[in-house]
């Protein structure tokens, strides 16, 4: 991947939070735990817009291994990019639903806001569409 910025602390904080919640809310659902309430998954959803599909596309050991790195980056070790990459992919979603459901953004080409969003995060940093979403959002994997 190519380099990127260096996230603020404070940004860094909410995604290891994010990874956390994740980690958590992937353990109930693989080990017959209580089902997410509406509410968390609303309010996570909220916050990180497309967190529910990495809860969805990304298993247990990936969110634990993104947790990880997260707390890593937190304790002083380099920060990877994909960090960065995930921190805009939320930003620039989260301003994409807002836009749309005030009306100022109609359905991009197939109704798919991802797709746009992917290559957005792309352009900004310097890499494919194809390697984003692989990176960010790569098929499911077991465990």
């Amino acid at each position: 991947m190519p380099d990127s910025p260096t996230l603020p602390r404070a940004r860094l904080e909410a995604l290891a939070r994010k990874y956390a919640a994740l980690v958590a809310l992937r353990s109930r659902r693989d080990g017959d735990g209580p089902a997410a309430t509406r509410a968390e998954l609303r309010a996570l959803a909220a916050e990180f817009p497309g967190a529910l599909r990495e809860l969805d596309t990304l298993g247990a050991a990936e969110l634990a291994r993104r947790a990880d790195a997260c707390a890593a980056a937190l304790a002083g070790e380099i920060q990877e990019p994909w960090m960065a990459w995930i921190d805009a992919f939320h930003t620039l979603m989260r301003g994409a639903l807002e836009r749309r459901g005030n009306g100022a953004v109609r359905n991009s080409p197939g109704g798919r806001t991802l797709p746009v969003v992917v290559r957005q995060v792309a352009v900004t940093f310097a890499a494919s569409p194809q390697q984003v979403a692989a990176t960010l959002f790569p098929s499911r994997r077991r465990g």
